[in-house]
């Protein structure tokens, strides 16, 4: 199966651009909760994956929403490292901001900025969607402080 000029490396090289904003948001979140009740439930005999989701999970779920949040806004307008990977196959590894700067180079003005318009309405829905998290987040946090 073909990695580079497939969907296979675009997906990867989006991965590599964007998984430090996942790491950036969960990484404090679990360090800040410590392992005590992950450590309990193994104590108690629940499994890896049964302590993942119902204790780690539920723990960490509005920080990985907001870093998977960032990491979509970030992958969205991704240019440099998808260009490289992706061959520009129209149709088939060409994705919005590339078809974009293709439809801009071969003088497609309209449709150029049709699309960035539409790309830019993306951007409105996943800003709304990260205010959203933030304040659903925060509120969640100062529940917690509460207790």
């Amino acid at each position: 199966m073909p990695v580079v000029f497939a969907v296979p490396g675009i997906v990867m090289a989006s991965m590599f651009v964007t998984f430090p904003f996942v790491a950036r948001e969960l990484i404090p979140v679990m360090i800040e909760q410590g392992k005590a009740e992950e450590e309990a439930a193994l104590t108690l005999g629940a499994g890896g994956w049964r302590v993942f989701f119902t204790v780690t999970l539920p723990n960490i779920r509005w920080a990985l929403l907001y870093g998977v949040l960032l990491c979509n806004a970030r992958a969205m307008g991704e240019f440099g490292a998808v260009a490289v990977v992706s061959g520009k196959i129209r149709g088939q590894t060409a994705t919005m901001p590339i078809t974009i700067e293709m439809l801009y180079n071969e003088y497609s003005s309209v449709a150029a900025f049709s699309l960035a318009a539409v790309l830019s309405l993306l951007a409105l829905v996943t800003l709304a969607l990260k205010t959203l998290l933030e304040w659903r987040y925060a509120s969640q946090l100062a529940a917690q402080h509460r207790h």
